[in-house]
């Protein structure tokens, strides 16, 4: 799950829907601004985060089981790159935690890469 994603919504502040942009870490939403009027909206918590990756790599056995279950050959072509890219991909979830929380006083300022 790429962490920016973009939908139309009412915005609080300018009352119309709008484009905005929604940050996720994993499968929190963390942060949310409206591209019209620039609202922004925090919800990051490293604490909440932290028990969503508890529960995210306790219940990570059991899925990647359903997963050779239903397709084995699928399931080991995948793996070594899936083994590879966690990681990175948990640690751009913590940055993404950090960077909102630590921002939330200046603002939310979301990276385009």
């Amino acid at each position: 799950m790429t962490d920016l994603h973009l939908t139309t919504l009412t915005c609080l502040r300018c009352t119309t829907e709008t484009p905005h942009e929604l940050r996720y870490a994993g499968r929190l939403l963390v942060a949310s601004r409206c591209n019209a009027c620039g609202h922004e909206m925090t919800t990051a918590d490293p604490h909440r985060y932290l028990l969503d990756l508890g529960h995210r790599a306790a219940s990570k056995p059991r899925r990647m089981l359903r997963r050779l279950r239903r397709d084995p050959g699928a399931f080991l072509w995948t793996l070594p790159a899936a083994i590879a890219v966690k990681p990175v991909k948990l640690a751009r979830e913590l940055a993404i935690v950090v960077r909102v929380t630590e921002q939330r006083r200046g603002g939310w300022r979301p990276d385009r890469s």
